[in-house]
Formats: C-alpha cells, sequence, structure tokens
C-alpha cells in the first residue's frame, strides 16, 4: 500500500510540476502577447499618420491640379490676347503699306508734273 501512496505521491508531484511547467508557459505567452497588442497599437498609430499624410498630399495634390487650371486660363488668355494684338498689328502694317503704296504713286505723279511746268517753262 505504500507503493501505492509513494506512486500516488509521485504523480502528483509530476502533475505540479507539469501545472508549474504550463503555468510558467503561459505566463510567458501572456506576455509576448501583450507585447504583440502593444505593437499592434504602435502600428495602428503609424497606419493612422500615414493616413493622415495621405489626405494631407491629395489635399496638396488638388490645390496642385487648381493651380494648374488656372495658369491654363491665364496662358490661352495670354495666348488669345496675343493673337489679337498680333492680328491688329498686321493690320496696321498693311494699312501702313498701302499708306505709302499711295504716297509714293503720288510723289512721282508729282515728280511728273514738276518735270512738265519746268520744261514748259524752259
Amino acid at each position: 500500500m505504500e507503493e501505492r501512496f509513494n506512486k500516488i505521491e509521485d504523480m502528483l508531484s509530476q502533475l505540479i510540476h507539469m501545472v508549474g511547467t504550463m503555468k510558467a508557459e503561459q505566463e510567458e505567452m501572456k506576455s509576448e502577447i501583450t507585447g504583440m497588442k502593444s505593437e499592434i497599437t504602435g502600428m495602428k498609430s503609424e497606419i493612422t499618420g500615414v493616413k493622415s499624410e495621405i489626405t494631407g498630399i491629395k489635399a496638396d495634390l488638388g490645390t496642385v491640379k487648381r493651380e494648374q487650371g488656372e495658369l491654363k486660363d491665364t496662358v490661352n488668355i495670354l495666348k488669345r490676347d496675343n493673337e489679337h494684338a498680333h492680328k491688329e498689328m498686321l493690320e496696321t502694317l498693311k494699312s501702313l503699306e498701302s499708306d505709302q503704296d499711295f504716297i509714293w504713286q503720288k510723289a512721282v505723279k508729282n515728280e511728273r508734273d514738276i518735270a512738265r511746268y519746268v520744261k514748259q517753262q524752259d
């Protein structure tokens, strides 16, 4: 009987040892889980920061696109004004050319008239 008690006692001590080992492993796992949770929390905050940066970049991109559109409008206005000024300049040059031709014709006619007058006077 005593042998049975010794066996039972050995089994109990083994069980206690196994339970102690399991408890230690469980505590270690709990600490690892706590560490993982804190890492996850840190990652979540980093993700939130990245999301806010992306939002800021999107806002900046929208501003850049709007400004680019405004610049295109300004360039188009300047082109239109430049074309208008160019047309006016061409019209003015054509008018000056016509005036110059007319003046030359008058000058030639006057020179001929003067030459005839001088011939008549001689």
